[in-house]
């Protein structure tokens, strides 16, 4: 009887080292994967600005573009 709870205490005690285990390894992927999500969020961030400096680079041109369109407009005959 002592053996069969002695057999079942280690049986216990591995089983629960599996879990702490498994459970590290959730932890670990977890912050790997909020890690990940930050450098997205970062880059999404830059991207987004980059494209915000697009469209005003594009709307100085395009009244650029109509200045020199009048301005043209004197030399026509």
């Amino acid at each position: 009887m002592i053996n069969n709870i002695n057999s079942l205490m280690n049986s216990m005690e591995k089983e629960k080292n599996e879990i702490v285990q498994s459970m590290e390894n959730i932890s670990g992927i977890s912050e790997e994967t909020a890690a990940s999500t930050e450098e997205v969020s970062a880059s999404t961030e830059e991207q987004l600005s980059a494209v915000e400096e697009l469209k005003e680079s594009a709307k100085n041109l395009e009244e650029v573009a109509l200045k020199l369109d009048e301005a043209v407009k004197i030399f026509k005959i």
